[in-house]
């Protein structure tokens, strides 16, 4: 019996037992189990995740442009690398914007998404170095060396995929929900870009500089 069968069974006995009952109340409670049960079992099918290791972080165009992601033909490489040359943002921003007009191909990096960047991001370096694995507010967002990345998809990831666009995941330390990546596949290279990115806002406050902590 595969998941969503015994998942179904389950259901329709919670169902049938308050039938049997003959309660509205009990009813009512049935049809919320059965519903909190789907729920669960779209939160917990199993994600395609994939990891990436890097050594350092590439500080320029040409570093990015030298690793394997940068064929821009697995839509997860292109998401890691979106992290890696949005951690620039800080220390070098033009080159940043290099890297990340190279990851948007056929478009541009747009004024505001850079008012954006530097609204959500000025000062704050742990915001992106969240991505990264054995990060913490409590360690300050130090991530741990070589540098990994994990990116994943959704359940809904691939609902406008016949039209060229996918829907990525990673995970920020700092944050309790998943953001987003999206991207569009060039059609005649077999390329995917960067279309828009939810990596920026704010997350929980590094320890070093929480007044309170």
């Amino acid at each position: 019996m595969g998941l969503f069968d015994s998942l179904i069974n389950r259901a329709e006995s919670t169902i049938q037992s308050s039938v049997m009952s003959g309660t509205r109340s009990a009813m009512n409670k049935a049809v919320q189990s059965a519903e909190k049960l789907g729920s669960n079992a779209i939160r917990n099918i199993t994600k395609k995740k994939k990891e990436f290791v890097f050594t350092k972080i590439p500080e320029s165009l040409e570093e990015m442009k030298a690793l394997p992601q940068a064929n821009l033909q697995d839509p997860f490489g292109v998401v890691a690398l979106v992290i890696l040359a949005m951690n620039n943002y800080n220390t070098n921003q033009d080159n940043m914007i290099a890297m990340m007009n190279f990851l948007k191909g056929p478009g541009q990096l747009m004024g505001l998404e850079l008012s954006r960047m530097r609204d959500q991001l000025s000062g704050k370096d742990y915001v992106m170095r969240s991505y990264f694995e054995g990060t913490n507010p409590d360690n300050n967002y130090k991530p741990l060396e070589p540098f990994k990345l994990v990116v994943f998809d959704h359940p809904d990831s691939y609902d406008n995929e016949k039209d060229g666009y996918v829907t990525l995941w990673v995970k920020s330390s700092g944050a309790d929900g998943d953001r987003q990546v999206r991207l569009r596949k060039k059609q005649s290279t077999g390329e995917w870009f960067l279309i828009e990115e939810f990596l920026t806002p704010g997350i929980r406050t590094p320890k070093e500089a929480d007044p309170w902590a």
